[in-house]
């Protein structure tokens, strides 16, 4: 039996790691000693880095209690729940009115790996200081052994006003599909295949106004076939 594994590394671009910052990230291998332009590295490795949402659950409560946050359960005596620990802590970060952060907390299941996604939508909210602005990423799955399609990639990019993720997958089936329309001289379907993953590019800006705009500009290059990148 062949198992899959998935490594990445990457980079927090953040003022300063602060406690909060430690307290999501830490399980990552994060340095918190050594910021260099504005970047600290943060890895994952399946065999020794590959932060729970348990051990998070446990950072936060801990986090918590440090800024003096009673968590209701742990006033009864029982053991707290991750979405009610985020709920405490949004309340003393003034966030708690916060839809996105509010949506999540009571959607995200928050079982097996911390995924950075939902990390960083977290610390965002929950500023101390640390003034997180992006996380870059990059990762890798590998197999023990060497059949087809158990190993990829994928880069990450990950901020309040784009987020953008691409997947070696994504390029070998895109790929296929567009040969097989064309095979067949089917450019409406190649042409919709297309148009899907434009919009998914698209679904990456955050706010709807500047993605709306941004969506109009790009057909009109699209038809005069200025495709060259402003200065």
């Amino acid at each position: 039996m062949s198992h899959t594994y998935y490594d990445a590394t990457g980079v927090l671009i953040l003022d300063q790691v602060t406690p909060v910052i430690a307290a999501l990230f830490g399980g990552f291998a994060l340095d918190a000693t050594h910021v260099e332009q504005g970047e600290v590295s943060i890895t994952r490795l399946s065999s020794l880095h590959d932060p729970q949402w348990t051990e998070i659950n446990d950072s936060l409560c801990a986090l918590a209690s440090r800024l003096g946050v009673v968590l209701d359960e742990v006033r009864a005596g029982d053991q707290p729940t991750l979405p009610s620990c985020l709920r405490q802590l949004a309340v003393y970060f003034h966030v708690a009115q916060d839809l996105t952060l509010g949506r999540l907390i009571a959607t995200h299941a928050f079982d097996g790996s911390a995924d950075v996604e939902t990390l960083f939508a977290i610390a965002s909210r929950f500023d101390d200081g640390h003034g997180l602005k992006a996380i870059k990423f990059e990762g890798a799955w590998h197999s023990g052994k060497p059949r087809p399609f158990p190993f990829g990639g994928e880069g990450l990019y990950i901020s309040r006003e784009v987020t953008m993720c691409t997947h070696s997958t994504q390029a070998r089936e895109l790929g296929q599909y567009l040969h097989a329309a064309l095979l067949a001289g089917n450019l409406d379907q190649a042409a919709s295949r297309l148009a899907v993953e434009v919009f998914g590019l698209l679904a990456g800006i955050g706010d709807r106004s500047t993605r709306d705009a941004l969506r109009l500009q790009l057909a009109n290059r699209l038809l005069d076939g200025n495709i060259a990148p402003t200065a």
